[in-house]
């Protein structure tokens, strides 16, 4: 492995660098963090592609100044709205001498589920089986060393939009970088927060951001379903702000004080803004914008999941991530009501930044570095993520996937 792993993640709302290292083999260390705003990202395009660019270069700055380094390789989150899942099946003959399947099965039956046309406009990122197929068994688990004469799967493929390379290529070429890899963030955030063991049948993913809300629905290590919503953690601010008649940052920090389910009773908020005088405005009023948003929220996401072929009477795992509601306190158990289905928020311990708001960019740098690792074929089977490097070698020799 690397001595360092670099990643940029991008958000909705901010541009985040990381520098770390491995510390074993279940432990990173920080070695330096980027963190800038910019105006984010609306129906899959840049608001300000300027001010995207400087962001990913004053981002990139501060993590490099920060770890005392150079970074050399840089590995890219997508974010949903730039991405595109396809499921489609594929086969394969079993064509080893023992008439087992290997990892050369797997990779044929994979080229084969890509025999369709391909999305006008996208690039393959991932390509990763659902299920297996032989005769009529069917599993999750690759089956590896297994005797058949054929194996089916459905195989879940992300794409990428070529205008969100093009963007992110422009802004790193400022800083003489090019992307390694590109990697889909609901599939590595998925993998991040959700435990394995609750991927064995189906779970879901809701990442609260500041401008959308991203839904995904993975089985074991595969995509199949993935949604964007346009409501996010701004929304709440910008109700807040229109209906006080205050300023979007004073909105924020209303939203940020803000605790779900308890009784103000006639309590009144105080409402700093600067050069003003002080703003006093009764809870209540807080409290009704807030959950109105809320119940629009849960609405919207429990209508979506159905959409998505979630069964949520089958009380399947439910996560939440993301700055935009997460940490907002009593907000899980809040939504839990409005939606009637468990949820639980995690992000796995970092040294540094541990908090749901940076759960992608973790994702991201869990991904790489797992990616790199000898083993990582035991964690991953199946699964097609191709480097900048592979990609040109698999273009020396004529066999582009």
């Amino acid at each position: 492995m690397k001595q360092n792993t670099a990643i940029l993640d991008i958000g909705s709302s901010k541009v985040i660098c990381l520098i770390c290292s491995a510390q074993g083999r279940d432990s990173i260390t920080v070695r330096g963090a980027g963190v800038k705003e910019y105006p984010g990202f609306e129906n899959g395009r840049f608001i300000d592609e300027q001010l995207f660019s400087s962001a990913v270069v004053d981002a990139i700055a501060m993590a490099e100044g920060e770890a005392k380094v150079r970074i050399r390789d840089l590995s890219v989150g997508v974010p949903a709205s730039f991405s595109k899942l396809v499921l489609h099946e594929g086969s394969a003959g079993v064509k080893s001498r023992t008439g087992r399947i290997n990892g050369d099965t797997i990779d044929d039956l994979i080229n084969d589920s890509l025999t369709f046309e391909q999305p006008e406009g996208y690039e393959l990122m991932h390509s990763t089986p659902v299920e297996f197929k032989i005769g009529e068994t069917v599993t999750a688990d690759p089956p590896l060393g297994q005797a058949a004469k054929e194996v089916s799967a459905v195989v879940s493929h992300v794409y990428m939009h070529n205008g969100f390379r093009a963007a992110v290529s422009d802004a790193l070429s400022r800083t003489n970088l090019e992307a390694d890899m590109y990697i889909s963030v609901p599939l590595s955030a998925s993998l991040f927060v959700i435990p394995e063991e609750e991927r064995t049948d189906c779970a879901v993913l809701i990442d609260v951001g500041a401008r959308q809300t991203d839904v995904s629905f993975i089985r074991g290590s595969a995509l199949i379903a993935c949604e964007t919503l346009g409501i996010g953690g701004v929304s709440f601010a910008n109700d807040l702000a229109y209906g006080l008649r205050i300023s979007t940052q004073s909105a924020e920090n209303v939203k940020r004080r803000y605790v779900y389910s308890l009784d103000y009773q006639d309590s009144i908020d105080i409402v700093r803004m600067e050069g003003k005088s002080p703003m006093h405005v009764d809870h209540a009023v807080i409290q009704f914008i807030i959950e109105e948003r809320t119940k629009q929220l849960a609405d919207y996401l429990v209508r979506m999941l159905k959409d998505m072929g979630v069964r949520l009477e089958e009380r399947p795992p439910v996560y939440i991530t993301g700055g935009g509601i997460a940490l907002m306190r009593g907000s899980c158990e809040y939504m839990e009501k409005l939606m009637g289905v468990p949820l639980k928020v995690r992000m796995p311990w970092m040294p540094r930044l541990s908090s749901p708001n940076y759960a992608s960019a973790f994702s991201v740098m869990d991904f790489v570095m797992h990616a790199e690792e000898e083993d990582s074929v035991d964690r991953l089977v199946g699964m097609v993520s191709e480097s900048r490097f592979i990609k040109k070698i698999r273009e020396l020799f004529g066999n582009v996937r």
